[in-house]
């Protein structure tokens, strides 16, 4: 027997991609074939990254991308987020959280009385590949790399006194992003969807779904199977 015919409805949108800070503006984009690849913004710093006239694995070869600059903006305070868990953390976490709040908004949820009888009932399924991220990275560098660095340094210069290298360690750790308790939650690719439940306070089941390049699609088919199923609302 065939499955049940349903119609999904999309009720809600949101999103940010460089060049556009909303859909409409996304969409305007596309209709005006607008290019959004431009070099990398002020802030950027090359010398780590950029080497145009690169041969090996350590730096890249070209510039140009599809950079959000300015549109990544997170305002931790209007999230119910510590400032000081957000430098350190994987910044997707916070361009989810504020995505899905605003998806809420846009299908007429920003009340959220008007959203008490579906909480229970709304969950959270993201579409991400859990590959090492910003936040991964920090914590290696404060640990694996210091320690790798400080190894090197002791053995080309054997005259420097450990108080000495213990302050080279400090002014190389305070040039990295911070890395402590309040930062760690940033590290869990997983806790993307659940800090969308915690701070949206939704109660139904949240996790992330990694597929490489098709993790949204698959997502999106896991979401149609349970609003088929008349479970749960899909955010």
């Amino acid at each position: 027997m065939s499955s049940r015919p349903a119609d999904i409805a999309i009720i809600g949108l949101a999103c940010v991609f460089p060049g556009a800070r909303n859909a409409q503006r996304f969409w305007e984009n596309i209709i005006h074939k607008v290019d959004a690849v431009s070099d990398p913004p002020p802030d950027w710093e090359a010398e780590f990254f950029y080497d145009p006239e690169n041969q090996t694995n350590d730096h890249t070869y070209c510039k140009r991308g599809g950079y959000l600059g300015r549109l990544a903006e997170f305002c931790p305070i209007d999230y119910g987020v510590m400032p000081n868990a957000v430098d350190g953390t994987e910044p997707d976490h916070f361009m989810a959280l504020r995505a899905a709040s605003e998806a809420l908004a846009d299908a007429g949820y920003s009340d959220s009385a008007k959203l008490k009888d579906l909480r229970h009932r709304t969950a959270v399924i993201i579409g991400r590949g859990t590959y090492v991220n910003r936040g991964n990275t920090t914590a290696i560098q404060h640990s694996v790399v210091l320690d790798s660095v400080l190894r090197v340094l002791k053995q080309l210069h054997p005259e420097h006194t450990d108080k000495e290298l213990d302050e080279i360690r400090q002014a190389l750790k305070s040039t990295l992003p911070p890395f402590h308790a309040d930062t760690a939650p940033g590290l869990v690719p997983n806790i993307i969807s659940g800090r969308i439940a915690n701070r949206l306070d939704l109660m139904g089941p949240n996790y992330i779904v990694d597929a490489a390049c098709a993790s949204s699609l698959v997502a999106v088919d896991l979401a149609i199977h349970d609003l088929k199923a008349d479970a749960v609302i899909w955010l």
